[in-house]
């Protein structure tokens, strides 16, 4: 039986209402009123319903990697239980103490900027893509400490999340420039740096980001501007992920109501920009290269269940 709250989830998922960060807590969420509202007696019984769930939200997940992480973590959970036979009320306080040492994402944000400081020019101004959540707090942290001057948003269509990201700076008062996706040229020449959140870091160092990062690092490229990918180790993806850049642009997302046999929308939400164009990667754990990132998952286990639906 699917859980309401998964319901409602995999529908915030397919209208891509969620970033990866917030989607990640709310997966979290979402399963542990899967196990503490289970009727099972037995731990079996649980994995049954927790798999008929989590299915159910893998059809609809985009890719990010946190709640596919947070995921594999419930997963491992219960199967560890399952096999040294332990009982359902030790399950759920397992999943709290899973809870309480889930990592704090303003501590993170706070660390992330500090491992920037070095790097950063006085009076910085910083162009940014989109809206990431751990973006925001940083360039919040790093105005709160003096570093940052201004930063400069491009409106990130279909979905306009870069106006969020402009308007929540400005509520900072944080000196901040909106424009149009068509002017990231200019605003990538004036600018000093890019910042750029991920839904996915891949373990060679390519990252999912939302659609536009990619063009974006070309024109870094292009401008001899440095990339730094700003996000916590929970966006390292470590399962193999299946295919699920099927997230097509719509009339209804552009805006565009108009349609005709001759006329296709075409392209999707995500891109993926390859590690030779990222100079390196701002994590709470430090500023790391692409050649650091399977060391810092190397020793983290995968669901065997997990894994096979991923791959299928």
């Amino acid at each position: 039986m699917i859980h309401k709250n998964i319901s409602q989830l995999a529908d915030h998922f397919r209208r891509l209402e969620l970033h990866a960060a917030h989607s990640g807590r709310e997966v979290l969420r979402v399963l542990t009123d899967v196990v503490y509202e289970n009727q099972a007696i037995v731990i079996s019984d649980l994995v049954t319903e927790l798999h008929e769930n989590i299915r159910y939200l893998l059809d609809s997940l985009p890719p990010y990697a946190p709640p596919l992480n947070n995921i594999n973590l419930i997963l491992l959970l219960v199967e560890n239980a399952l096999t040294n036979g332990d009982n359902i009320a030790e399950v759920k306080s397992q999943l709290g103490s899973l809870h309480k040492d889930a990592s704090d994402p303003l501590a993170n944000r706070d660390r992330i900027a500090n491992n920037l400081l070095d790097i950063l020019p006085p009076d910085t101004v910083v162009y940014t893509h989109t809206l990431s959540e751990t973006v925001l707090g940083v360039l919040l942290e790093l105005h709160r400490i003096g570093k940052l001057n201004m930063v400069i948003v491009t409106e990130s269509r279909p979905n306009n999340d870069g106006w969020d990201t402009a308007r929540r700076l400005a509520e900072h008062n944080i000196n901040v420039r909106l424009t149009i996706d068509a002017a990231m040229p200019a605003a990538i020449e004036f600018a000093h740096l890019m910042l750029s959140g991920a839904e996915i870091i891949n373990l060679d160092g390519s990252v999912v980001g939302k659609i536009g990062a990619y063009s974006a690092a070309r024109l870094c490229e292009l401008y001899k501007k440095p990339l730094y990918i700003v996000a916590d180790s929970n966006k390292i993806n470590y399962i193999s992920w299946r295919d699920f850049y099927l997230n097509p642009i719509t009339t209804t997302s552009l805006g565009f109501y108009y349609s005709h046999p001759s006329l296709d929308i075409t392209g999707n939400y995500f891109d993926v920009t390859p590690p030779h164009l990222i100079n390196a990667y701002a994590t709470e754990k430090g500023l790391i290269t692409a050649s650091d990132i399977p060391s810092l998952v190397s020793d983290t286990k995968v669901s065997l269940w997990l894994a096979q639906q991923m791959s299928g």
